[in-house]
């Protein structure tokens, strides 16, 4: 049986009407690189790919086979390369050919087989001259990404702001949702919701205490609030607007530390797992575990809406710690940005789990999200994650260098910095070099360093 091909693909691609067949290697292109000022770089090259990411969130729901699942559009499309230079001048043409790749702003790659596409090279750059094996050739890898070449449709003045804007929003709305959503009409689901955020407590001081033992004045201040927490918990339960308030409060104190944004990021990371894993953040496990009481159905309810508070505030917390950081080369804010993106979707899709789960009930407070929280949560993160991006483009790239030959890390920072007394350190410090590695560096080692702009 013939393959069936739509009639616009068979006319794009010349198999009707009789038009002359052509090879695929009559279709390739010329490689080249035309950087943001213009400087156009051809190379050679040998294996080509691309590939990009379909988003979306699988919903699964029990007894039932398959899945429905929602896609949420598509990621970047990255085409990673590894470009070869050959000749008397090779070396001067894989410098200028760096130097591209150094500027900021959107290039032009000419793809041999994809054709030419608006990219911005990303992430890891190595360089490698094996002059023994394959002398008279440098060979680059580097991966350039699609990009729309704005950080988001809208503009604004400073974008900094917006973020806060959109935090504020977000603490007034879940504080708001907190307070409408939650059935604490009778003693009994009084108690159980107060073991439920005294659990969780418990959770913030394990994962948020390195973040917040960094700094003494933050130290002192979560410690306030948790305190306040759980000596006013009689009054607050019965005042879940102040509560809410308080809550994410206490979450986001750690954010403001001004050290070891690396340890903050993980410790959000880790809270909100921890939230996810617990008995209140599968209300399906948990009602299908007990009998279908109006005081059972009431008391998973309430605490799956309690994670979801502290779930969102640690969100929250990651979007105020990328904002209150100075980084300093480009892999630590395009890592930070990931990061933020990465727990906002895992959120996303833990809450519509548990949303669906919820709608099972009889009752209506909780089966309904209003949407306000993470709607201005949403505007934090998508404006967080653009503002790193912008922001990295002026910063150092990471570089990474083939040892053709051993080195000592004098004569390394020298030549990679142009300088030895203030580089020294950064190098140790970039490549964790401990050892006989500080004293020589073997050849085929790989280095990292960071060129100063």
């Amino acid at each position: 049986m013939a393959n069936a091909i739509p009639p616009g693909v068979a006319d794009a691609i010349g198999l009707l009407g009789g038009a002359e067949r052509e090879t695929w290697e009559d279709r390739l292109f010329e490689a080249a690189y035309e950087s943001p000022s213009g400087t156009r770089i051809r190379f050679a090259y040998e294996e080509v790919r691309r590939g990009f990411t379909l988003r979306g969130t699988p919903f699964e729901f029990a007894g039932i086979n398959n899945a429905y699942v929602q896609k949420r559009g598509y990621g970047s499309r990255q085409y990673p390369m590894r470009v070869f230079f050959w000749g008397t001048d090779h070396d001067r043409i894989a410098t200028a050919f760096e130097a591209a790749l150094l500027e900021d702003g959107v290039g032009r790659l000419e793809h041999p087989m994809y054709g030419p596409v608006d990219v911005t090279p990303l992430g890891e750059v190595t360089r490698r001259e094996d002059l023994k094996g394959a002398a008279n050739q440098s060979v680059v890898e580097v991966t350039f990404w699609t990009t729309t070449g704005v950080v988001y449709p809208r503009a604004t003045t400073n974008a900094k702001s917006e973020i806060e804007a959109a935090l504020a929003h977000f603490d007034l709305a879940a504080a708001q949702q907190f307070r409408d959503q939650m059935d604490l009409s009778t003693a009994s689901l009084r108690a159980n919701s107060k073991a439920t955020i005294k659990s969780f407590l418990r959770d913030v001081s394990a994962a948020l205490q390195n973040a917040s033992d960094s700094v003494a004045e933050i130290r002192r201040e979560v410690a306030d609030i948790q305190d306040s927490i759980n000596l006013g918990l009689d009054v607050l339960v019965g005042q879940p607007l102040q509560l809410a308030q308080q809550i994410v409060n206490l979450v986001r104190a750690p954010a403001r530390a001004t050290l070891g944004f690396e340890s903050r990021l993980a410790g959000y990371q880790d809270l909100a797992a921890r939230i996810r894993a617990s008995a209140a953040g599968a209300p399906a496990e948990a009602l299908a575990a007990g009998a279908a009481l109006t005081f059972r159905t009431a008391s998973v309810a309430n605490d799956f809406l309690i994670g979801d508070l502290y779930a969102m505030a640690a969100v929250s917390g990651s979007v105020e710690t990328t904002i209150r950081t100075e980084f300093k080369t480009r892999r630590e804010a395009l890592l930070a940005a990931d990061e933020v993106l990465s727990q906002y979707d895992d959120l996303t899709a833990w809450r519509d789990q548990g949303f669906t789960d919820l709608q099972a009930l009889d009752f209506t407070p909780s089966q309904v999200d209003t949407g306000g929280a993470i709607q201005g949560l949403s505007a934090a993160v998508n404006a967080t994650a653009g503002l790193l991006v912008q922001a990295s483009f002026s910063l150092s790239p990471e570089i990474r260098v083939v040892l053709d030959r051993p080195r000592t890390i004098i004569d390394l920072a020298a030549e990679l910095y142009g300088s030895v007394d203030d580089a020294l350190d950064t190098l140790i410090e970039n490549n964790n070099l401990t050892g006989d590695q500080i004293l020589e560096l073997p050849r085929g080692a790989v280095v990292v360093y960071y060129p100063r702009t």
